[in-house]
Protein backbone atom coordinates (compact mmCIF):
# COMPACT_ATOMS: atom_id res chain seq x y z
CA UNK A 1 0.00 0.00 0.00
CA UNK A 2 1.35 3.40 -0.94
CA UNK A 3 0.71 6.99 -0.09
CA UNK A 4 2.56 9.81 -1.81
CA UNK A 5 5.22 11.51 0.33
CA UNK A 6 3.57 10.48 3.58
CA UNK A 7 4.22 7.91 6.27
CA UNK A 8 1.74 5.05 6.36
CA UNK A 9 0.74 4.49 9.97
CA UNK A 10 -1.43 1.41 9.44
CA UNK A 11 0.27 -2.03 9.30
CA UNK A 12 1.30 -3.06 5.79
CA UNK A 13 0.81 -6.63 4.63
CA UNK A 14 2.55 -6.14 1.30
CA UNK A 15 6.21 -5.94 0.41
CA UNK A 16 6.55 -2.16 0.29
CA UNK A 17 5.79 0.58 2.76
CA UNK A 18 6.16 4.32 2.63
CA UNK A 19 8.73 5.83 4.98
CA UNK A 20 9.56 9.23 6.46
CA UNK A 21 12.95 10.45 5.30
CA UNK A 22 15.44 12.12 7.65
CA UNK A 23 15.61 15.33 5.64
CA UNK A 24 19.01 16.37 6.91
CA UNK A 25 20.51 13.35 5.19
CA UNK A 26 19.02 14.08 1.78
CA UNK A 27 21.80 16.40 0.65
CA UNK A 28 24.38 13.97 2.01
CA UNK A 29 22.85 11.32 -0.21
CA UNK A 30 23.32 13.59 -3.20
CA UNK A 31 27.07 13.23 -2.88
CA UNK A 32 26.49 10.03 -4.86
CA UNK A 33 25.67 12.31 -7.80
CA UNK A 34 27.44 15.62 -7.31
CA UNK A 35 25.78 18.38 -9.39
CA UNK A 36 28.01 20.73 -11.37
CA UNK A 37 26.43 24.16 -11.21
CA UNK A 38 27.94 27.13 -13.02
CA UNK A 39 28.10 29.43 -10.01
CA UNK A 40 30.00 32.12 -11.88
CA UNK A 41 27.27 32.34 -14.53
CA UNK A 42 24.60 32.47 -11.81
CA UNK A 43 26.44 35.25 -9.97
CA UNK A 44 26.99 37.30 -13.11
CA UNK A 45 23.38 36.88 -14.32
CA UNK A 46 21.42 36.95 -11.06
CA UNK A 47 19.00 39.65 -12.29
CA UNK A 48 18.26 37.68 -15.46
CA UNK A 49 17.70 34.46 -13.51
CA UNK A 50 15.43 36.18 -11.00
CA UNK A 51 13.27 37.61 -13.81
CA UNK A 52 13.23 34.16 -15.45
CA UNK A 53 11.99 32.54 -12.22
CA UNK A 54 9.28 35.18 -11.75
CA UNK A 55 8.05 34.66 -15.32
CA UNK A 56 7.77 30.95 -14.56
CA UNK A 57 5.99 31.64 -11.25
CA UNK A 58 8.76 29.90 -9.30
CA UNK A 59 8.67 31.48 -5.85
CA UNK A 60 11.47 29.63 -4.09
CA UNK A 61 14.29 30.56 -6.48
CA UNK A 62 16.88 33.05 -5.15
CA UNK A 63 19.78 33.61 -7.57
CA UNK A 64 21.07 36.62 -5.62
CA UNK A 65 21.29 34.41 -2.55
CA UNK A 66 23.31 31.94 -4.61
CA UNK A 67 25.64 34.77 -5.66
CA UNK A 68 26.11 35.88 -2.05
CA UNK A 69 26.80 32.32 -0.89
CA UNK A 70 29.25 31.83 -3.76
CA UNK A 71 31.15 34.96 -2.70
CA UNK A 72 31.32 33.62 0.85
CA UNK A 73 32.37 30.20 -0.43
CA UNK A 74 35.23 31.70 -2.45
CA UNK A 75 36.27 33.92 0.45
CA UNK A 76 36.43 30.92 2.78
CA UNK A 77 38.45 28.97 0.22
CA UNK A 78 40.90 31.87 -0.02
CA UNK A 79 41.19 32.07 3.77
CA UNK A 80 41.80 28.33 4.01
CA UNK A 81 44.45 28.42 1.31
CA UNK A 82 46.20 31.38 2.91
CA UNK A 83 46.10 29.71 6.35
CA UNK A 84 47.45 26.47 4.91
CA UNK A 85 50.22 28.42 3.23
CA UNK A 86 51.12 30.02 6.56
CA UNK A 87 51.00 26.59 8.19
CA UNK A 88 53.37 25.21 5.56
CA UNK A 89 55.77 28.10 6.21
CA UNK A 90 55.66 27.44 9.95
CA UNK A 91 56.22 23.73 9.40
CA UNK A 92 59.22 24.50 7.23
CA UNK A 93 60.68 26.88 9.83
CA UNK A 94 60.05 24.34 12.57
CA UNK A 95 61.81 21.65 10.58
CA UNK A 96 64.80 23.84 9.87
CA UNK A 97 65.08 24.87 13.51
CA UNK A 98 64.83 21.28 14.70
CA UNK A 99 67.55 20.22 12.29
CA UNK A 100 69.86 23.09 13.25
CA UNK A 101 73.12 22.11 14.95
CA UNK A 102 73.99 25.62 16.19
CA UNK A 103 74.69 25.72 19.90
CA UNK A 104 76.79 28.86 20.36
CA UNK A 105 77.92 29.80 23.87
CA UNK A 106 76.92 33.41 23.52
CA UNK A 107 73.23 34.29 24.01
CA UNK A 108 73.63 37.27 21.72
CA UNK A 109 70.79 36.94 19.12
CA UNK A 110 73.23 37.99 16.43
CA UNK A 111 75.31 34.88 17.07
CA UNK A 112 72.39 32.41 17.16
CA UNK A 113 70.25 30.65 19.78
CA UNK A 114 71.35 28.48 22.64
CA UNK A 115 69.54 25.22 23.31
CA UNK A 116 66.98 26.77 25.67
CA UNK A 117 66.24 29.62 23.29
CA UNK A 118 65.88 27.19 20.43
CA UNK A 119 63.33 25.07 22.32
CA UNK A 120 61.37 28.17 23.26
CA UNK A 121 61.32 29.33 19.64
CA UNK A 122 60.15 25.90 18.53
CA UNK A 123 57.37 25.92 21.12
CA UNK A 124 56.23 29.33 19.88
CA UNK A 125 56.11 27.97 16.33
CA UNK A 126 54.11 24.95 17.51
CA UNK A 127 51.65 27.22 19.36
CA UNK A 128 51.17 29.32 16.24
CA UNK A 129 50.70 26.16 14.15
CA UNK A 130 48.04 24.87 16.58
CA UNK A 131 46.20 28.19 16.38
CA UNK A 132 46.29 28.15 12.57
CA UNK A 133 45.16 24.48 12.45
CA UNK A 134 42.18 25.30 14.67
CA UNK A 135 41.40 28.29 12.46
CA UNK A 136 41.54 26.12 9.33
CA UNK A 137 39.24 23.54 10.96
CA UNK A 138 36.77 26.31 11.76
CA UNK A 139 36.94 27.58 8.20
CA UNK A 140 36.40 24.05 6.84
CA UNK A 141 33.34 23.47 9.02
CA UNK A 142 31.88 26.75 7.81
CA UNK A 143 32.89 26.00 4.21
CA UNK A 144 31.07 22.64 4.32
CA UNK A 145 27.90 24.32 5.61
CA UNK A 146 28.10 27.10 3.02
CA UNK A 147 28.75 24.60 0.22
CA UNK A 148 25.68 22.54 1.19
CA UNK A 149 23.54 25.67 1.38
CA UNK A 150 24.97 26.87 -1.95
CA UNK A 151 24.07 23.61 -3.70
CA UNK A 152 20.64 23.61 -2.08
CA UNK A 153 19.86 27.12 -3.35
CA UNK A 154 21.35 26.51 -6.81
CA UNK A 155 19.32 23.33 -7.20
CA UNK A 156 16.11 25.35 -6.82
CA UNK A 157 16.83 27.53 -9.84
CA UNK A 158 14.71 26.55 -12.85
CA UNK A 159 16.21 26.22 -16.30
CA UNK A 160 16.50 29.25 -18.53
CA UNK A 161 13.59 29.82 -20.94
CA UNK A 162 13.59 29.86 -24.74
CA UNK A 163 13.06 33.46 -25.92
CA UNK A 164 10.08 32.43 -28.11
CA UNK A 165 8.17 31.03 -25.12
CA UNK A 166 4.92 32.90 -24.37
CA UNK A 167 4.87 34.54 -20.94
CA UNK A 168 2.08 33.70 -18.52
CA UNK A 169 -0.21 30.87 -17.49
CA UNK A 170 -1.86 28.14 -19.58
CA UNK A 171 -4.26 30.61 -21.18
CA UNK A 172 -1.27 32.11 -23.02
CA UNK A 173 -0.40 28.85 -24.81
CA UNK A 174 0.24 29.50 -28.50
CA UNK A 175 -1.43 27.25 -31.10
CA UNK A 176 1.28 26.23 -33.55
CA UNK A 177 -0.88 24.11 -35.84
CA UNK A 178 -3.99 21.93 -35.99
CA UNK A 179 -4.10 18.60 -37.78
CA UNK A 180 -7.18 16.73 -38.93
CA UNK A 181 -10.82 17.61 -39.39
CA UNK A 182 -13.20 16.98 -36.54
CA UNK A 183 -15.70 14.50 -37.96
CA UNK A 184 -15.84 16.39 -41.25
CA UNK A 185 -16.61 19.67 -39.52
CA UNK A 186 -14.64 22.39 -41.26
CA UNK A 187 -14.07 24.58 -38.20
CA UNK A 188 -12.28 22.97 -35.29
CA UNK A 189 -12.38 25.09 -32.11
CA UNK A 190 -8.84 26.25 -31.45
CA UNK A 191 -9.54 27.83 -28.09
CA UNK A 192 -11.62 26.88 -25.08
CA UNK A 193 -14.60 24.58 -25.48
CA UNK A 194 -16.76 26.56 -27.89
CA UNK A 195 -18.70 23.81 -29.67
CA UNK A 196 -21.22 25.96 -31.54
CA UNK A 197 -19.80 24.97 -34.93
CA UNK A 198 -19.57 21.26 -34.22
CA UNK A 199 -21.61 18.38 -35.51
CA UNK A 200 -25.00 17.72 -33.93
CA UNK A 201 -24.03 14.07 -33.39
CA UNK A 202 -24.33 13.06 -29.75
CA UNK A 203 -20.88 11.77 -28.84
CA UNK A 204 -20.72 9.50 -25.82
CA UNK A 205 -18.18 9.92 -23.05
CA UNK A 206 -15.23 7.51 -23.16
CA UNK A 207 -16.14 5.97 -19.80
CA UNK A 208 -19.70 5.18 -20.85
CA UNK A 209 -18.32 3.64 -24.05
CA UNK A 210 -15.69 1.61 -22.15
CA UNK A 211 -18.23 0.26 -19.66
CA UNK A 212 -20.61 -0.72 -22.47
CA UNK A 213 -17.76 -2.43 -24.32
CA UNK A 214 -16.60 -4.21 -21.15
CA UNK A 215 -12.95 -3.29 -21.74
CA UNK A 216 -12.22 -1.71 -18.34
CA UNK A 217 -12.95 -2.50 -14.70
CA UNK A 218 -12.53 0.47 -12.38
CA UNK A 219 -14.45 -1.10 -9.49
CA UNK A 220 -12.05 -4.02 -9.20
CA UNK A 221 -9.13 -1.59 -9.45
CA UNK A 222 -10.54 0.47 -6.58
CA UNK A 223 -11.11 -2.62 -4.43
CA UNK A 224 -7.59 -3.92 -4.99
CA UNK A 225 -5.48 -0.74 -5.12
CA UNK A 226 -7.70 2.27 -4.37
CA UNK A 227 -9.47 4.91 -6.41
CA UNK A 228 -8.21 5.73 -9.91
CA UNK A 229 -6.54 2.37 -10.44
CA UNK A 230 -7.98 0.13 -13.14
CA UNK A 231 -7.95 -3.19 -14.93
CA UNK A 232 -7.88 -3.51 -18.69
CA UNK A 233 -9.82 -6.57 -19.78
CA UNK A 234 -10.43 -8.35 -23.06
CA UNK A 235 -10.07 -6.07 -26.07
CA UNK A 236 -9.00 -3.25 -23.72
CA UNK A 237 -5.87 -5.18 -22.75
CA UNK A 238 -5.18 -5.86 -26.42
CA UNK A 239 -5.65 -2.18 -27.22
CA UNK A 240 -2.99 -1.18 -24.68
CA UNK A 241 -0.56 -3.76 -26.05
CA UNK A 242 -1.31 -2.64 -29.61
CA UNK A 243 -0.56 1.00 -28.77
CA UNK A 244 2.73 -0.01 -27.12
CA UNK A 245 3.73 -2.17 -30.10
CA UNK A 246 2.75 0.55 -32.54
CA UNK A 247 4.80 3.19 -30.73
CA UNK A 248 7.84 0.97 -30.21
CA UNK A 249 7.84 -0.26 -33.80
CA UNK A 250 7.71 3.29 -35.12
CA UNK A 251 10.36 4.43 -32.65
CA UNK A 252 12.79 1.68 -33.62
CA UNK A 253 12.23 2.49 -37.31
CA UNK A 254 13.11 6.12 -36.50
CA UNK A 255 16.41 5.14 -34.91
CA UNK A 256 15.47 4.88 -31.24
CA UNK A 257 16.90 2.02 -29.18
CA UNK A 258 14.09 0.27 -27.25
CA UNK A 259 14.31 -0.22 -23.49
CA UNK A 260 12.06 -1.59 -20.76
CA UNK A 261 13.09 0.49 -17.77
CA UNK A 262 12.85 0.11 -13.97
CA UNK A 263 9.65 1.52 -12.50
CA UNK A 264 11.60 2.68 -9.42
CA UNK A 265 14.42 5.21 -9.06
CA UNK A 266 16.36 6.71 -6.20
CA UNK A 267 15.02 9.97 -4.78
CA UNK A 268 18.25 11.78 -5.69
CA UNK A 269 17.85 10.67 -9.32
CA UNK A 270 14.21 11.79 -9.43
CA UNK A 271 15.27 15.15 -7.98
CA UNK A 272 18.14 15.52 -10.46
CA UNK A 273 15.71 15.06 -13.36
CA UNK A 274 13.61 18.00 -12.17
CA UNK A 275 10.84 16.24 -10.28
CA UNK A 276 10.11 17.02 -6.62
CA UNK A 277 10.27 13.88 -4.46
CA UNK A 278 9.61 15.65 -1.12
CA UNK A 279 6.50 16.87 0.64
CA UNK A 280 5.99 20.54 1.50
CA UNK A 281 6.71 19.75 5.17
CA UNK A 282 10.01 18.10 4.24
CA UNK A 283 10.90 21.04 2.01
CA UNK A 284 10.26 23.35 4.97
CA UNK A 285 12.46 21.28 7.30
CA UNK A 286 15.21 21.13 4.71
CA UNK A 287 14.99 24.89 4.21
CA UNK A 288 15.38 25.41 7.97
CA UNK A 289 18.35 23.05 8.17
CA UNK A 290 20.13 24.70 5.25
CA UNK A 291 19.46 28.37 5.96
CA UNK A 292 18.72 28.35 9.66
CA UNK A 293 15.77 30.68 9.05
CA UNK A 294 12.07 30.34 9.74
CA UNK A 295 10.48 28.77 6.64
CA UNK A 296 7.30 30.78 7.21
CA UNK A 297 9.33 33.95 6.71
CA UNK A 298 10.56 32.86 3.31
CA UNK A 299 8.77 31.22 0.40
CA UNK A 300 10.42 27.83 0.44
CA UNK A 301 8.33 25.77 -1.91
CA UNK A 302 6.17 26.06 -4.98
CA UNK A 303 3.06 25.36 -2.92
CA UNK A 304 2.17 22.44 -5.18
CA UNK A 305 1.81 18.97 -3.75
CA UNK A 306 4.37 16.43 -4.84
CA UNK A 307 3.09 13.95 -7.42
CA UNK A 308 5.67 11.31 -6.47
CA UNK A 309 5.05 8.03 -4.65
CA UNK A 310 7.87 7.02 -2.29
CA UNK A 311 8.44 3.41 -1.27
CA UNK A 312 10.74 1.47 1.04
CA UNK A 313 11.12 -2.32 1.23
CA UNK A 314 9.69 -3.48 4.56
CA UNK A 315 12.73 -5.63 5.37
CA UNK A 316 15.05 -2.71 4.72
CA UNK A 317 12.95 -0.37 6.81
CA UNK A 318 13.04 -2.77 9.76
CA UNK A 319 16.84 -2.77 9.69
CA UNK A 320 16.90 1.06 9.74
CA UNK A 321 19.52 1.19 7.03
CA UNK A 322 20.79 4.76 6.94
CA UNK A 323 21.72 4.77 3.26
CA UNK A 324 18.26 3.71 2.18
CA UNK A 325 16.62 6.27 4.47
CA UNK A 326 18.79 9.08 3.13
CA UNK A 327 18.05 8.29 -0.51
CA UNK A 328 14.69 6.50 -0.58
CA UNK A 329 13.21 4.84 -3.62
CA UNK A 330 10.43 6.45 -5.64
CA UNK A 331 8.00 5.12 -8.23
CA UNK A 332 8.77 6.91 -11.49
CA UNK A 333 6.23 9.23 -13.08
CA UNK A 334 7.80 8.71 -16.51
CA UNK A 335 10.46 6.56 -18.17
CA UNK A 336 12.32 9.81 -18.87
CA UNK A 337 13.84 9.48 -15.38
CA UNK A 338 15.48 6.03 -15.73
CA UNK A 339 16.36 6.61 -19.39
CA UNK A 340 18.30 9.82 -18.70
CA UNK A 341 19.80 8.55 -15.44
CA UNK A 342 21.19 5.37 -17.00
CA UNK A 343 23.98 7.56 -18.42
CA UNK A 344 24.76 9.35 -15.15
CA UNK A 345 28.41 10.08 -14.34
CA UNK A 346 29.56 9.06 -17.80
CA UNK A 347 31.65 10.76 -20.46
CA UNK A 348 30.27 9.72 -23.84
CA UNK A 349 32.12 9.59 -27.11
CA UNK A 350 31.07 12.31 -29.55
CA UNK A 351 30.16 9.61 -32.07
CA UNK A 352 27.45 8.35 -29.71
CA UNK A 353 25.44 11.56 -30.14
CA UNK A 354 22.64 12.04 -30.75
CA UNK A 355 21.70 9.10 -28.52
CA UNK A 356 18.05 8.20 -29.17
CA UNK A 357 16.30 6.06 -26.55
CA UNK A 358 12.75 4.72 -26.26
CA UNK A 359 11.53 3.41 -22.92
CA UNK A 360 8.47 1.46 -21.81
CA UNK A 361 7.43 1.76 -18.18
CA UNK A 362 4.53 1.96 -15.84
CA UNK A 363 4.07 5.50 -14.56
CA UNK A 364 2.81 6.45 -11.12
CA UNK A 365 1.39 9.86 -10.25
CA UNK A 366 -0.42 10.93 -7.11
CA UNK A 367 -2.46 13.48 -9.12
CA UNK A 368 -2.94 15.53 -5.95
CA UNK A 369 -5.45 18.31 -6.45
CA UNK A 370 -7.15 16.72 -9.46
CA UNK A 371 -10.92 17.04 -9.39
CA UNK A 372 -14.04 17.27 -11.52
CA UNK A 373 -14.49 15.60 -14.87
CA UNK A 374 -10.75 14.97 -15.23
CA UNK A 375 -11.10 12.27 -12.56
CA UNK A 376 -13.91 10.46 -14.39
CA UNK A 377 -12.97 7.21 -16.10
CA UNK A 378 -9.37 6.77 -17.23
CA UNK A 379 -8.48 10.34 -18.15
CA UNK A 380 -6.42 10.87 -14.98
CA UNK A 381 -5.08 7.75 -13.25
CA UNK A 382 -2.54 6.92 -10.56
CA UNK A 383 -0.90 4.21 -12.69
CA UNK A 384 -0.64 3.88 -16.46
CA UNK A 385 1.62 2.58 -19.20
CA UNK A 386 3.68 4.93 -21.34
CA UNK A 387 6.30 4.82 -24.07
CA UNK A 388 8.73 7.71 -23.64
CA UNK A 389 11.39 9.04 -26.01
CA UNK A 390 14.67 10.56 -24.77
CA UNK A 391 17.50 12.11 -26.79
CA UNK A 392 20.98 13.05 -25.56
CA UNK A 393 22.45 15.56 -28.00
CA UNK A 394 25.21 18.05 -28.60
CA UNK A 395 24.30 21.48 -27.19
CA UNK A 396 24.18 23.09 -30.64
CA UNK A 397 21.83 20.37 -31.96
CA UNK A 398 19.13 20.28 -29.29
CA UNK A 399 16.74 22.67 -31.08
CA UNK A 400 16.88 20.45 -34.15
CA UNK A 401 16.32 17.34 -32.04
CA UNK A 402 13.21 18.89 -30.46
CA UNK A 403 11.79 19.42 -33.95
CA UNK A 404 12.62 15.81 -34.73
CA UNK A 405 10.67 14.64 -31.68
CA UNK A 406 7.66 16.77 -32.60
CA UNK A 407 7.68 15.47 -36.16
CA UNK A 408 7.74 11.90 -34.84
CA UNK A 409 4.82 12.56 -32.48
CA UNK A 410 2.62 14.31 -35.03
CA UNK A 411 3.24 11.54 -37.56
CA UNK A 412 2.27 8.95 -34.95
CA UNK A 413 -1.05 10.64 -34.10
CA UNK A 414 -1.88 11.59 -37.69
CA UNK A 415 -1.63 7.93 -38.72
CA UNK A 416 -3.97 7.03 -35.86
CA UNK A 417 -6.48 9.38 -37.53
CA UNK A 418 -6.82 11.74 -34.59
CA UNK A 419 -7.60 15.44 -34.72
CA UNK A 420 -4.99 17.24 -32.63
CA UNK A 421 -3.28 20.55 -32.10
CA UNK A 422 0.31 21.47 -31.18
CA UNK A 423 0.71 24.12 -28.49
CA UNK A 424 3.81 26.05 -27.49
CA UNK A 425 3.50 26.13 -23.72
CA UNK A 426 3.95 29.38 -21.76
CA UNK A 427 6.43 30.06 -18.98
CA UNK A 428 4.21 29.04 -16.08
CA UNK A 429 3.54 25.64 -17.66
CA UNK A 430 7.22 24.69 -17.89
CA UNK A 431 8.62 22.22 -15.40
CA UNK A 432 11.85 23.11 -13.63
CA UNK A 433 13.97 21.27 -16.19
CA UNK A 434 12.31 22.49 -19.40
CA UNK A 435 13.88 25.22 -21.54
CA UNK A 436 11.13 24.88 -24.14
CA UNK A 437 8.02 22.73 -24.18
CA UNK A 438 5.29 21.79 -26.65
CA UNK A 439 2.08 19.98 -25.73
CA UNK A 440 -0.09 18.00 -28.14
CA UNK A 441 -3.80 17.87 -27.42
CA UNK A 442 -6.33 15.63 -29.15
CA UNK A 443 -9.91 16.68 -29.71
CA UNK A 444 -12.12 14.45 -27.55
CA UNK A 445 -15.68 14.92 -28.79
CA UNK A 446 -17.27 13.03 -25.90
CA UNK A 447 -15.65 15.44 -23.43
CA UNK A 448 -16.25 18.32 -25.88
CA UNK A 449 -12.76 19.51 -25.11
CA UNK A 450 -9.14 19.26 -26.08
CA UNK A 451 -7.18 16.83 -23.92
CA UNK A 452 -3.42 16.55 -23.56
CA UNK A 453 -2.01 13.34 -25.01
CA UNK A 454 1.70 14.13 -25.05
CA UNK A 455 4.42 16.72 -24.62
CA UNK A 456 7.97 17.32 -25.84
CA UNK A 457 10.64 19.29 -23.99
CA UNK A 458 14.20 20.48 -24.45
CA UNK A 459 15.89 20.44 -21.03
CA UNK A 460 19.30 21.68 -22.32
CA UNK A 461 21.94 20.91 -19.65
CA UNK A 462 19.65 21.07 -16.60
CA UNK A 463 19.59 17.29 -16.06
CA UNK A 464 23.07 16.53 -17.37
CA UNK A 465 24.68 18.95 -14.89
CA UNK A 466 22.87 17.28 -12.02
CA UNK A 467 23.64 13.75 -13.24
CA UNK A 468 27.15 14.31 -14.56
CA UNK A 469 26.45 13.33 -18.19
CA UNK A 470 29.11 14.70 -20.53
CA UNK A 471 30.56 13.99 -23.96
CA UNK A 472 33.96 14.65 -25.51
CA UNK A 473 33.18 17.42 -27.97
CA UNK A 474 35.30 19.78 -30.11
CA UNK A 475 36.41 23.01 -28.45
CA UNK A 476 38.48 25.99 -29.54
CA UNK A 477 41.60 26.45 -27.44
CA UNK A 478 43.84 29.49 -27.01
CA UNK A 479 45.67 30.37 -30.16
CA UNK A 480 42.93 28.89 -32.33
CA UNK A 481 44.06 25.30 -31.84
CA UNK A 482 41.31 22.70 -32.10
CA UNK A 483 40.82 20.09 -29.40
CA UNK A 484 38.29 18.09 -27.43
CA UNK A 485 36.98 18.48 -23.90
CA UNK A 486 34.12 16.98 -21.86
CA UNK A 487 30.98 19.11 -22.14
CA UNK A 488 27.54 18.63 -20.66
CA UNK A 489 25.12 17.15 -23.17
CA UNK A 490 21.58 18.41 -23.73
CA UNK A 491 18.68 16.12 -22.85
CA UNK A 492 15.26 16.07 -24.49
CA UNK A 493 12.14 14.03 -23.83
CA UNK A 494 8.81 13.39 -25.52
CA UNK A 495 5.82 11.16 -24.97
CA UNK A 496 5.18 8.67 -27.74
CA UNK A 497 2.18 6.91 -26.20
CA UNK A 498 0.48 7.58 -22.87
CA UNK A 499 -1.99 4.71 -23.17
CA UNK A 500 -5.08 5.92 -21.24
CA UNK A 501 -5.19 9.36 -22.90
CA UNK A 502 -4.91 7.85 -26.38
CA UNK A 503 -7.61 5.29 -25.55
CA UNK A 504 -9.90 8.16 -24.50
CA UNK A 505 -9.23 9.93 -27.80
CA UNK A 506 -9.71 6.73 -29.84
CA UNK A 507 -12.95 5.70 -28.13
CA UNK A 508 -14.53 9.14 -28.45
CA UNK A 509 -13.26 9.91 -31.95
CA UNK A 510 -14.07 6.61 -33.67
CA UNK A 511 -17.33 5.69 -31.94
CA UNK A 512 -20.42 4.69 -33.89
CA UNK A 513 -24.00 5.59 -32.98
CA UNK A 514 -24.53 2.01 -31.72
CA UNK A 515 -21.68 2.40 -29.21
CA UNK A 516 -19.19 0.30 -31.15
CA UNK A 517 -15.74 1.75 -31.81
CA UNK A 518 -13.62 1.35 -34.94
CA UNK A 519 -10.02 0.37 -34.20
CA UNK A 520 -7.52 2.57 -36.10
CA UNK A 521 -6.09 0.61 -39.01
CA UNK A 522 -2.48 1.02 -37.83
CA UNK A 523 -3.34 -0.81 -34.58
CA UNK A 524 -5.21 -3.73 -36.11
CA UNK A 525 -2.13 -5.93 -36.75
CA UNK A 526 -1.83 -6.36 -32.95
CA UNK A 527 -5.56 -6.73 -32.19
CA UNK A 528 -5.90 -10.46 -33.00
CA UNK A 529 -8.37 -9.85 -35.80
CA UNK A 530 -10.52 -7.27 -33.97
CA UNK A 531 -11.25 -4.28 -36.20
CA UNK A 532 -14.28 -2.99 -34.31
CA UNK A 533 -14.69 -2.92 -30.53
CA UNK A 534 -18.07 -4.33 -29.57
CA UNK A 535 -19.48 -5.70 -26.30
CA UNK A 536 -18.77 -9.24 -27.46
CA UNK A 537 -15.26 -8.63 -28.87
Amino acid sequence: MLRHCQRLTAPCRGHLRTARVPVGAILQARTLIQPSFDYRFISENADLLEANALARNVRDSHPHRVAKLYDEYRSLQTSINESRSSLNTLSKELGELAASKRFPRSEDPASGLDKIGKEKAMENLRDNARIIKATVQGYEVRLSAVESHLRYEAAKLPNLTHPDTPVGDETQARTVRIHGSLHEVAKVPSDGVNTSDLSDQDFKDHYDLALNLGIIDMEAGAQVAGSRFHYWRGAGALLELALVQYAMTRAVSAGFTPHITPDIARSSVVDACGFRPRSNAEEARLHTEMSGSDPTADSHSSGESSQIYRVTPVAEESRHEEGAAADPLCLVGTAEIPLVAMKQQQILDKGALPMSLAGLSHCFRAEAGARGRDTRGIYRLHQFTKVELVILSRPESSDHELTRLLDFQTGLYADLGLTFRVLQMPTQELGASAYQKFDIEAWMPGRKAWGEISSASNCTDYQSRRLGIRARLPVSRKGGAAGQAPQFVHTLNATAVAVPRLVVAILESFQRPDGHVVVPEVLQPWMMGISVLAPDS
